[in-house]
């Protein structure tokens, strides 16, 4: 039988064992935060430069984060991953799987299981030509491929298309561009 001395010890030892794991997961989710509440320029990581690629095979091989959700859709959306491998050019606002996930779970089934509807969505995230960050600030709204334009603002020293943040902007590709969002945007009919 462990004495009442031990007993406090080992609570007291477990308590601050729990403290500081609890404070280390508070500081990493403050870092997650900052780190994905602002827009940032892309930059080819010094000594691993690479020619740039078509939009899609860019989308594939990144090393920041993952389009699995985005590249699938543009697959089932009557090919439109053929059309952004062509030579373009092509701006296009490239949904993270992350995006995706902040879109309630039926909403996002519902959208793959109606691939006009999928199709229209993601011809919103596309502009025939090609756009740095800093001429679609000077435009404020563009035409999509879907046919409606998506505004870009700027709140502070971020970006947002519609009012979604930019995370990552200027990504060169072979045909054209690419500007990561936290999130998707929807056209005005699919709202």
């Amino acid at each position: 039988m462990l004495s009442a001395k031990k007993l406090l010890a080992i609570s007291l030892s477990t308590a601050l064992f729990i403290g500081v794991s609890i404070a280390a997961q508070a500081q990493a989710k403050d870092r997650v935060l900052i780190a994905a509440t602002k827009t940032e320029k892309y930059k080819e990581k010094e000594g691993f430069e690479r020619k740039p690629k078509d939009i899609i095979n860019t989308l594939k091989d990144n090393e920041v984060t993952r389009f699995v959700t985005l590249l699938d859709g543009l697959e089932q959306a009557f090919d439109l991953d053929d059309k952004l491998k062509d030579n373009g050019p092509f701006t296009f606002f490239a949904a993270c799987d992350h995006g995706f996930k902040r879109m309630p779970g039926d909403d996002v089934k519902s959208l793959f299981a109606n691939k006009k509807k999928l199709r229209q969505v993601l011809e919103y995230h596309v502009i025939e030509g090609k756009f740095d960050a800093k001429t679609l600030k000077e435009k404020g709204a563009i035409k999509t491929l879907e046919g409606h334009e998506v505004k870009v603002t700027e709140r502070g020293n971020n970006l947002y298309a519609d009012d979604v943040l930019i995370q990552t902007i200027d990504v060169p590709c072979s045909n054209g561009i690419i500007h990561v969002l936290d999130g998707v945007i929807m056209p005005p009919l699919s709202k």
